[in-house]
């Protein structure tokens, strides 16, 4: 029989809790309210006013909402209850230096107070922003909340509110307070973004993460019942990073209202000429100067002294999620002076798009491809009649390699020394690799370059299947040079005890930014040419739906423009620094397309073709012969030139019989020189 229910037998929270107020607020001097357990109804902003009535602290400063009304109204919008943050998204692309960091973590601290137990994971782009952001920023502003500090000090927290057995902060990468964690994180480990159910993620930093990235980790919050997500960054690329988040939300501005004529505006989207000289303007208050930059009204040209007064206003209110854009003119500590002089001053105006105004700032000449250009290549390619083939021979392929995917691009040399691309495929199935040796047969490849990595097992048999042909691929920065064929014949020790199945000889290095770069001008250039776009259909898988796809159209073209070669220079070490950068998506085309342009150099170097502008540019054999050593008997001038046979460099397609040197490939030759293995026939007409 159950037992009656017996209300004196339930523990005296309300008691115990007022007893462990009392007993911090003894120990600490510092008086407590009833944030410690947030009341139901209390909201985001208003415990963060309280906290900073009762002494918070960022960065060794009083917190305060006071001089900043637009960014109050952002502290409104975080939900009060579970059910209101339920499978919510809030997006914030901002400036730098606003403070989003601060509220991410107030948050975080909210969150598991008032949701106790909550598991919150804050994630970073890399290991070492995570670790950092867990000791420099997160301690120092528990510190001065002091019931959630005594929390995250306490091994447990008593139904009577009395925390036992003191220990020291918890461990730097999972903090605890009462039943509730903080998972300090990355999304550049797969285990990361994987291994831990949460019930909120913060994302920080999100120019340096790939939306897939984060929805891979926005599914830690399945099992969840607050299911939040919150995520902050400057800006960066356009339609990429915190962009393509920001997009797909409201889109809240902020609408400056001019005193004067009362109309409102978005003091960004004209700048900037929301930005006038006023020679009569006071310097400031402490000097007799005059003259002074100063907000203005686009439409009556009134002086603005403050651009917090106005409104926010969503662009696409229908939107699932809230998204908010919050530029530098919206800090109280920031002048239209130093936004001007920035912007005078600004060698990389990238960097000030991002980080003043937190708009994505795409510089032409760091995304070196446009529709444009390879539109060009199309028209070129269709003009001299190419067509999509289904076989072929003497080609060169390059593969880039996923889980279950392989993009694949095929191309051979036409007569003037261009490129044609004359196959593109997307294969997803359980074993792509098979399908790849298909092509190689079909289309006659005698070169192909695939990526090492993820499946290497894969790509090794895929390499031992066609010995000699197929070379794995590593990327390293190399200091001279932008590749190294890794068959060299001499080998170490090491590998001479190593069995040839075991052994990677057919490998080649490269140097990813160089050889990237190299294949982008060749699009430029117009010396890769396309047969007609629309013209290559296939079924792919788009997020998991099968569809047709005009594939070169949509998907390659797509790739190409979305590939960023940047160089940034380290103002510490006094260098640059070149990566390719992944402009939104993953570009796999561009990848492909890059190593199928290895395969190529094994035969023609990477030099680009040049032609010559007449006859007369280019000396003759004899004249050659006869310059070099002058003198020579005009019988052994004759048998130099005599028709020569079989596979030597004279006979080879890479060899040019004017001026005696196989130049594509940077060698000096002679026409009797035996072929290499990559011998290739040159046409007899």
């Amino acid at each position: 029989m159950r037992p009656a229910f017996n209300k004196k037998r339930l523990p005296d929270y309300e008691g115990g809790l007022k007893s462990m107020l009392a007993r911090l607020e003894a120990r600490t001097g510092h008086r407590i309210s009833a944030q410690t357990v947030i009341p139901p109804e209390m909201t985001f902003v208003t415990w963060c006013e309280q906290l900073a009535r009762e002494g918070l602290k960022v960065d060794g400063f009083p917190f305060s909402l006071e001089s900043r009304p637009a960014m109050r109204w952002i502290y409104e919008q975080i939900p009060t209850t579970i059910e209101e943050a339920f499978k919510r998204m809030f997006v914030i692309m901002k400036c730098a230096q606003v403070g989003f960091t601060i509220m991410e973590m107030l948050v975080a601290i909210y969150f598991a107070l008032k949701f106790d137990p909550c598991k919150v994971g804050l994630y970073l782009p890399d290991m070492k922003l995570a670790s950092a952001k867990s000791t420099e920023r997160f301690l120092p502003i528990i510190r001065s909340i002091p019931v959630a500090y005594e929390r995250l000090r306490a091994d447990r927290v008593e139904s009577d509110g009395s925390l036992t057995r003191k220990r020291g902060e918890g461990n730097v990468m999972i903090r605890s307070m009462g039943d509730s964690r903080f998972h300090f994180l990355w999304t550049s480990g797969a285990a990361m973004t994987e291994s831990f159910p949460m019930d909120l993620v913060t994302f920080d930093e999100v120019q340096e993460m790939l939306p897939g990235d984060i929805e891979k980790t926005r599914e830690r919050l399945s099992a969840s019942r607050i299911r939040y997500t919150l995520l902050g960054s400057t800006a960066n690329w356009p339609d990429a990073d915190i962009h393509f988040w920001y997009q797909r939300g409201t889109q809240h501005q902020f609408h400056t209202e001019c005193p004067h004529c009362e109309q409102s505006m978005v003091l960004d989207e004209y700048f900037p000429d929301c930005i006038a000289y006023d020679a009569e303007a006071p310097r400031d208050s402490d000097s007799e100067l005059t003259g002074e930059y100063r907000y203005i009204c686009r439409h009556c040209k009134g002086w603005i002294d403050d651009p917090q007064r106005g409104q926010w206003i969503a662009k696409n209110p229908e939107a699932s999620f809230l998204s908010v854009h919050f530029p530098q003119f919206l800090s109280p500590t920031i002048s239209p002076r130093d936004i001007i002089e920035s912007y005078n001053q600004a060698d990389d105006m990238k960097n000030f798009y991002n980080r003043k105004l937190g708009k994505p700032f795409v510089d032409p000449t760091q995304i070196p491809v446009s529709l444009e250009i390879l539109n060009k290549c199309a028209a070129a390619g269709m003009a001299v009649g190419l067509q999509w083939e289904t076989r072929a021979k003497g080609t060169f392929m390059g593969i880039d390699q996923m889980g279950a995917f392989n993009v694949v691009i095929i191309k051979k040399r036409l007569q003037d020394g261009r490129q044609a691309v004359i196959h593109l495929e997307y294969i997803y199935n359980d074993d792509p690799f098979e399908r790849s040796s298909e092509l190689m047969v079909l289309y006659g490849v005698q070169c192909c370059v695939v990526e090492i990595l993820p499946n290497y097992n894969d790509a090794k048999r895929f390499a031992q299947k066609h010995l000699g042909k197929v070379f794995l691929v590593n990327y390293e920065k190399l200091s001279e040079g932008m590749l190294r064929w890794g068959d060299a014949p001499k080998l170490d020790t090491s590998e001479r005890r190593t069995s040839e199945t075991e052994r990677d000889r057919y490998t080649v290095t490269i140097d990813q930014y160089k050889c990237m770069q190299v294949s982008m001008v060749r699009f430029q250039k117009i010396m890769c040419l396309f047969p007609d776009p629309a013209g290559l259909v296939q079924d792919i898988l788009d997020k998991g739906v099968k569809r047709t796809s005009q594939v070169c159209k949509e998907l390659a073209f797509l790739h190409f423009t979305k590939t960023a070669l940047v160089a940034e220079k380290d103002e510490e070490e006094r260098k640059y620094t070149r990566r390719v950068v992944k402009v939104g998506i993953d570009p796999h085309t561009s990848y492909a397309n890059m190593l199928c342009d290895v395969a190529w150099s094994r035969a023609y170097g990477t030099s680009q073709f040049i032609l010559p502008s007449g006859e007369a540019d280019v000396p003759t054999k004899q004249q050659m012969v006869e310059k070099l050593m002058p003198g020579l008997p005009k019988q052994v001038i004759e048998m130099i030139q005599e028709p020569i046979k079989g596979e030597i460099c004279g006979n080879c397609t890479a060899f040019n019989q004017q001026t005696g040197q196989c130049h594509e490939r940077q060698l000096i030759v002679s026409m009797r020189d035996p072929g290499c293995p990559l011998f290739v026939m040159a046409s007899k007409s």
